[in-house]
Formats: C-alpha cells, sequence, structure tokens
C-alpha cells in the first residue's frame, strides 16, 4: 500500500467510485508536530471549479471525514500549544485588514506581540504577590509594610497602570486599522459636502449640483487614506424647513454623527457664519472621545470668517481652510486627520496593535483591579485586601491569552471564523 511520505508533493488524479477521473490534482502529507495545528494533515490542491471541488469534497466525506467547524483549525492550533489565544484571534484580525498598515498590525498580533506584552505585566504582578506574601510571612501579626515597601509597590502598580492604559490607546488605533474611521462630513446644504466627499473617495459617487439639499440620504463608502480606512459618510445637509424626505435624510445624518469617531463640520469662507451654521452645531451634543475639525471651504471666493474666532464659536481640534474649486488645503487636510489620531510614537507600524473587543475589555477590567488596589495601598488598607485585587488583574490578563478561560467562551471566539481557518 502506498505510505505517502511527509513534506513530498505528489502528482496524480482524484477518482470517484466508478474509476471515473474526478480532477488532476496535487496531494502532499505534513506529519506532525510540524504542522499548523500540530496534527497529521493530508491537503489536495484541486482545480477552482466549484462543481470539481464539491465532487471531491464529497468523495472525501464518504470516506469518513466531516465538515470543519468555523475556525476549527486555529482551536486545534491552540489547545494544541502551538499558538496562544492572542494569536489565533489575530488570525480573525489578519483576514478582516482593510489596508496594508491594518494588515501589519494584525501581524503583530499573531507574531505575538501583545502576548509577550500581557504575559510581561502577568509576570510583574505575580512578583508583586510575592513579595507581598513574603512580607506578611514575616510581619508576624502586623500586616502592615514598611514605608520603603510600599513606595516600592505603589511605584510597580503605577507602571502597569501605565502600560495598560498604553495598550488600550493602541486598541483604539487598532480598531480604527481593522473597522475603519468612522468619519462624517456635516453642515448647511450647498456648503460643499459633496464635492469634499467626492475629493477624497476620488471619484463622482455623490451628486454635487447648485441646488441645496441636493444630498437626501447617507451616502456611505471606505477608502484608504494614506494606510488608514476611513468609513466616509456624506451626511444630508440640515436646515430648519425641509420637506419630509430632507427630514426623514437629516435624522439619519443626526444617527451618523453620534456613532462618529471624526467629525468633518464645513462652513462658507464666503459668507462667514451663518445663524444656520450656529443652530447645526449646537443640535448636537458631541462625546468627549468625538474628534472635531472645521473646514473653511470657498477660501478662493473669500474668506469671511476669522479662524482666530471660530474655536470661540465652535469649539473644535483642528480649523482648515480649502478650496474646493482650486484645491488648496485639501491635501493639509489629509495629512491632519491621519496625524489626529495616528501621531507620535504609536504611528510607526511596530507601534499599533489590533486588540479585539473581548481583549481590550479584558485589559480594562485588569486595569481597574489595578487601580482599585492602589486606592487600597494609599489608603492604608491590609496586604489581604490588595493581594485580592491583584489576583483579579491576574485572571484577568489570563483569559486574554487563554490560561484561564471556559468551554463556553471559546466557542464564542471560534464561532466568528469561517470555515477552513
Amino acid at each position: 500500500s502506498f505510505v505517502p511520505v511527509s513534506k513530498k508533493l505528489y502528482y496524480g488524479f482524484i477518482f470517484d467510485e466508478e474509476g471515473k477521473k474526478v480532477d488532476e490534482v496535487l496531494f502532499s502529507y505534513m506529519k506532525e508536530p510540524f504542522t499548523y495545528t500540530r496534527e497529521d494533515i493530508v491537503e489536495i490542491n484541486a482545480h477552482g471549479g466549484i462543481v470539481c471541488l464539491n465532487n471531491i469534497l464529497n468523495l472525501i466525506l464518504k470516506k469518513g471525514a466531516r465538515l470543519a467547524e468555523p475556525g476549527e483549525f486555529t482551536k486545534r492550533a491552540f489547545i494544541n500549544g502551538r499558538i496562544d489565544l492572542v494569536q489565533a484571534e489575530s488570525v480573525l484580525s489578519l483576514i478582516r485588514a482593510k489596508t496594508e498598515k491594518g494588515l501589519r498590525a494584525a501581524m503583530h498580533g499573531l507574531e505575538g506581540k501583545l502576548s509577550g506584552e500581557v504575559k510581561r505585566l502577568r509576570h510583574e504582578l505575580a512578583l508583586i504577590l510575592s513579595d507581598i506574601e513574603v512580607d506578611v510571612d514575616f510581619a508576624h501579626e502586623d500586616l502592615d509594610l514598611d514605608v520603603g515597601s510600599v513606595n516600592d509597590i505603589r511605584q510597580r502598580l503605577i507602571n502597569i497602570n501605565n502600560s495598560m492604559a498604553r495598550l488600550l490607546k493602541k486598541r483604539k488605533q487598532g480598531k480604527i486599522l481593522q473597522d475603519g474611521l468612522k468619519t462624517v462630513i456635516l453642515g448647511k446644504p450647498n456648503v460643499g459636502k459633496s464635492s469634499l466627499y467626492n475629493y477624497l473617495l476620488r471619484e463622482e459617487r455623490a451628486i454635487v449640483t447648485e441646488i441645496p439639499g441636493t444630498t437626501r440620504d447617507l451616502l456611505i463608502e471606505y477608502f484608504n487614506l494614506k494606510g488608514v480606512p476611513l468609513k466616509l459618510t456624506d451626511t444630508a445637509g440640515f436646515r430648519k424647513e425641509g420637506d419630509k424626505v430632507e427630514k426623514i435624510g437629516m435624522q439619519y445624518s443626526q444617527k451618523a454623527v453620534e456613532d462618529a469617531d471624526l467629525l468633518l463640520f464645513m462652513l462658507d469662507a464666503s459668507t462667514g457664519v451663518t445663524d444656520e451654521d450656529r443652530w447645526i452645531y449646537n443640535k448636537f451634543n458631541f462625546k468627549e472621545d468625538q474628534r472635531i475639525i472645521i473646514i473653511l471651504n470657498k477660501i478662493d471666493l473669500a474668506n469671511q470668517v476669522m479662524e482666530n474666532e471660530i474655536g470661540d464659536i465652535f469649539p473644535c481640534d483642528k480649523v482648515v481652510e480649502i478650496s474646493l474649486l482650486s484645491g488648496d488645503g485639501l491635501e493639509e487636510l489629509e495629512g491632519i486627520i491621519v496625524e489626529m489620531f495616528f501621531s507620535g510614537d504609536l504611528y510607526g507600524e511596530e507601534g499599533v496593535l489590533v486588540l479585539e473587543a473581548r481583549q481590550g475589555e479584558l485589559i480594562k477590567k485588569a486595569a481597574a483591579h489595578i487601580k482599585d488596589a492602589l486606592n487600597a495601598l494609599n489608603n492604608g488598607m491590609p496586604l489581604d485586601i490588595i493581594s485580592i485585587d491583584l489576583r483579579g488583574a491576574l485572571d484577568s490578563l489570563g483569559e486574554i491569552t487563554g490560561e484561564n478561560l471556559d468551554d463556553d467562551v471559546l466557542g464564542i471566539i471560534f464561532s466568528r471564523f469561517c470555515i477552513g481557518k
């Protein structure tokens, strides 16, 4: 009987049960543990036609094989210890990446950079717990640490807390690379919103006319801005008076504004700030983490707006003067958007990490335990209270890498994968 050699490629044909040729294929056998799942694996490389592939698959199933569950190969790799849970989830991030930068950020997780940071924090927490236990053992009935020990533990906990804060900041940037920066263009009718939308997309996606209120529905497109995916939304122009369709469009626009990461609020520099502009801006309760850029358009016609006065009227992060007719200021605007969300060291490709929602929530949970421990330490609480919080943080970080996790959570994580991964 035929016994294949591991890591060798074989050429031949697949035959059905009646002896008819189904396809010309390449066949390979890879012996554990040097495989993706650390199990024996057989691969058949066939032609890509759907009928051909289905026929081969049905023949294999008749021989006793079964279809893989979503994410089962990656799940087996995790269970068999080839990768940890962070690396397993990074496979999903890799698949979902929308730009080259997003792909590289996901690769950092797959390469173990996030895992390494989490393990470092767990190690430091374990050392602090060990030191506390030693002090308690030698303190007899007095559970208070000396001043030097308290200050040392406090500083070490502050350092851990700062590391977690940096991870959470990277989480936001990673989410942008994964899901897109939710960017909404906002302003009164005929201020140039659709023209800006078309410019950023580099195509005539929105209808542009001199008639106010041309856009009545939300227009949403993804595009790549210097490696950062933007989920760009052009809204219906807001105005107090409008027909029924316009009002429905404004309701949709309001929801888009509430969900946005970045708001591009446009003003007509040639006419100056109007009551309508003020009414639109004051219509919203902007969230603390939303960024706002005021865009003064039509500066080629005239500029009736004093840039240094804008901040008093419309609190914002930045004011940019542009002309969609001449192109002035548009390159600057694009650079400002990228810099606003990816500035400093974290803009470098090595700095950004993609954290899944589960991972981010567990880091927040661990950080809350650390803050409670610091408060307890500062208030002179007994060491056993501090130890409880530190163990809580340790457990939360362990859930990230999968060192302590129940089967139900594991099932939910891998159910999001596609079959074949």
